[in-house]
């Protein structure tokens, strides 16, 4: 029989392998939309698995594509996130809400009556509202109309969970046929990869779904998922979200922005340098920020004031919801190590956190934990650099206050 000694070793050797893993994110719900800088599952369930306990709270205070709170929804834990982007609210209900059998067939059933209506000849359905404000800039005729010809039959779908997951699926096809491509896919290419991701989304569904029942939360019917629109800093604000939860979170499993790294998380490059905001259009949820907004200010910035800011701001608030021994544990890329790491590291101070040295975690290692990250393309300042091949794990505990 083993011991618990034994496990919490067996714990600590994957989560390091999780950090040095370099398999691309799969499974689950993971691949509904391809959020930037989302970080590796793999190592989100390595590090709720080794520091903390089924039945336990988990937080993600800048929770993005929801990585971590559909990993802790798939090992019977409960989750809280939050996010200032709308887009990741959006998705992270969507990965998040298991769905029921009889909902993924008449999504099915919706989606393989949908070539009749995509015909390009047929007369527009136009999105009037968003067109004027300017949420379907710089999209290419052909995808745009295939867009709203499916969203206008959204209606034929009974439950508001069922169009949410249809919205998902059309999110991730014009992602796929828009972000970051020279050269735009043809309507019909759209239509034959709208339905191969019809049918992926309803496998990674059924995937999740199985997970959340062989993970029961112990003591509880469901693993409670809540997703908040709003500011890490703004999370003692959301009292009753916060109550509905049995206890506090006993663990922070996150990756912030990173300081002086441009990263577009709020719109698809079409056809090179365009900026289109229209993943807001198809999600059905409103915008209106710049860049700077999503990353703590410009990358700009002398000394980047604002940015340590918003991660004392940030983690000031996570302090006052989570238990006093509560672990964080995040990921953070740097720009420029040498003076942004120990500003950093003041920042969390500030907030009310010390370091802890992952040999007090029984993590055998000596200095710093390092996570190398293939095939990554961000900007760092003036420079195209790159520090930012490369992630800080770093460990944070509440100081007594």
């Amino acid at each position: 029989m083993r011991s618990a000694a034994q496990d919490g070793r067996d714990n600590i050797a994957r989560f390091l392998a999780a950090v040095h893993d370099r398999r691309p994110v799969s499974g689950l719900t993971h691949n509904f939309y391809r959020y930037p800088a989302r970080f590796s599952p793999l190592f989100a369930r390595a590090a709720i698995e080794a520091f903390s306990q089924p039945g336990d709270v988990i937080l993600d205070p800048f929770m993005g594509g929801g990585t971590t709170l559909v990993e802790a929804s798939a090992l019977g834990r409960h989750s809280i996130g939050c996010d200032i982007s709308s887009l990741a609210v959006f998705l992270t209900r969507v990965k998040t809400t298991a769905l029921s059998e009889n909902d993924l067939r008449r999504v099915e059933a919706w989606g393989h009556t949908l070539p009749e209506h995509l015909n390009l000849h047929r007369p527009p359905v136009r999105a009037v509202e968003w067109q004027q404000a300017g949420y379907q800039r710089h999209l290419p005729w052909p995808i745009r109309k295939t867009i709203e010809l499916a969203i206008a039959r959204l209606h034929e779908l009974p439950r508001r969970r069922q169009q949410r997951f249809a919205r998902c699926i059309l999110l991730k096809v014009g992602q796929w046929a828009l972000d970051c491509r020279e050269h735009v896919p043809s309507a019909a290419d759209f239509r034959c990869q709208l339905f191969e991701c019809l049918e992926s989304f309803c496998e990674g569904m059924r995937e999740f779904r199985e997970a959340v029942r062989e993970h029961p939360v112990p003591g509880s019917r469901n693993a409670l998922s809540i997703s908040l629109h709003c500011s890490a800093a703004d999370l003692p604000v959301f009292r009753g979200e916060l109550e509905s939860l049995p206890k506090r979170p006993a663990l922070v499993v996150t990756s912030p922005p990173y300081p002086g790294v441009h990263v577009l998380y709020h719109r698809w490059n079409v056809r090179g340098r365009k900026e289109s905001p229209a993943p807001f259009w198809v999600a059905d949820c409103r915008d209106g920020q710049g860049a700077s907004h999503y990353t703590f200010g410009d990358r700009r910035h002398r000394n980047l004031v604002r940015y340590f800011e918003g991660i004392r701001q940030s983690f000031a608030g996570v302090r006052q919801v989570i238990d006093a021994s509560a672990l964080v544990v995040q990921l953070v890329a740097f720009s420029d190590p040498d003076w942004q790491i120990p500003r950093f590291l003041e920042a969390m101070q500030e907030a009310g956190f010390g370091e802890a040295a992952p040999e007090s975690l029984g993590i055998p290692v000596d200095g710093r934990l390092w996570r190398s990250v293939p095939g990554r393309r961000w900007f760092a300042l003036i420079r195209e650099a790159l520090a930012t091949s490369k992630e800080l794990v770093l460990f944070h505990r509440p100081r007594p206050v």
